[in-house]
């Protein structure tokens, strides 16, 4: 590999300071090329986008930040700081105008894509190309995990807070990366074992509690968000881990039915799509912008 190309998929990993809140991030690619956002979800971090940005960096200036309580981002207070998925939209924005972003192509995954949705609906100008990678805005969408956590979180006895921090433990993180994967052996052992330490440290697990019982204001949006994306009909590629039972390929089929100018590409695997076909659904993104955007 040349010099070039060396420097082209340096991955740099930084922080910066937004309302006092200090937010990791990982950027690689040439200042000035389209940006490609990348948004994590539950239980992970940027870490679960490292396969695949030097990759997509030799096309697009990348930039994948952590979420407060999430990653190596700060862990304030929630006096402090408000954990809902809001909160986070405002934050989100607030990056980007940091960062001088003023239109990009979004990666939605998990908890990233009510995130991103809130923020588009303000500030629609911002989409060049949207992602959705196992995030959904449909109910149909919304697998019997999410449901069940609703329901003990509905309840707030001993026993039902005993069942949901099951949710929050390591057999259930590791769970997420495995289940419906067809080959265990392309899981790095440190996705889930990363995702539970960090879940460990001081305070998350309230924090994460907290983001669960907020995320039924997400359905009540989706509705809005449907109207939203229909009517401005932008250019989306679907990548989907068509075994997910957190959020179920239902979702994926009902976005690529909304949207005109969309492509919908299952893949045999689970919740973390990347882990097992990275390789795949980049190659996916950079031919579906060059088909769109060249």
């Amino acid at each position: 590999m040349n010099s070039s190309n060396e420097k082209l998929n340096k991955v740099s990993y930084q922080y910066v300071l937004i309302d006092d809140v200090k937010i990791a991030y990982r950027e690689a690619g040439q200042i000035g090329n389209p940006v490609l956002f990348l948004l994590h979800g539950f239980p992970a971090s940027s870490h679960m986008f490292r396969n695949v940005i030097p990759n997509l960096s030799q096309h697009f200036h990348v930039i994948a930040p952590d979420l407060p309580g999430f990653g190596f981002s700060d862990i304030p207070s929630p006096a402090a700081f408000k954990y809902s998925f809001e909160n986070y939209s405002d934050l989100i924005s607030k990056f980007l105008r940091k960062l001088n972003i003023n239109k990009a192509s979004f990666y939605l995954f998990d908890y990233g894509a009510p995130i991103l949705m809130r923020l588009f609906t303000k500030r629609p100008e911002i989409i060049e190309m949207l992602i959705f990678q196992n995030g959904t805005i449909y109910n149909e969408g919304v697998g019997n995990v999410l449901k069940d956590i609703g329901k003990l979180l509905m309840h707030d006895t001993i026993e039902s807070n005993l069942k949901l921090k099951k949710y929050f433990e390591l057999d259930y993180i590791k769970w997420e990366y495995l289940n419906g994967v067809q080959n265990v052996s392309k899981i790095a052992f440190e996705t889930y074992s990363l995702d539970q330490l960090l879940i460990n440290r001081d305070g998350v697990l309230q924090i994460q509690i907290e983001l669960k019982k907020d995320y039924k204001n997400n359905i009540t949006l989706y509705q809005v968000w449907q109207n939203f994306i229909k009517k401005l009909q932008p250019i989306t590629l679907i990548v989907w881990g068509e075994n997910d039972e957190v959020f179920n390929k239902e979702g994926a089929q009902s976005l690529a039915k909304d949207l005109i100018y969309s492509k919908l590409v299952f893949y045999p695997t689970g919740h973390f799509a990347l882990e097992e076909f990275g390789d795949a659904i980049q190659e996916e993104i950079i031919n579906y912008w060059n088909l769109n955007f060249n």
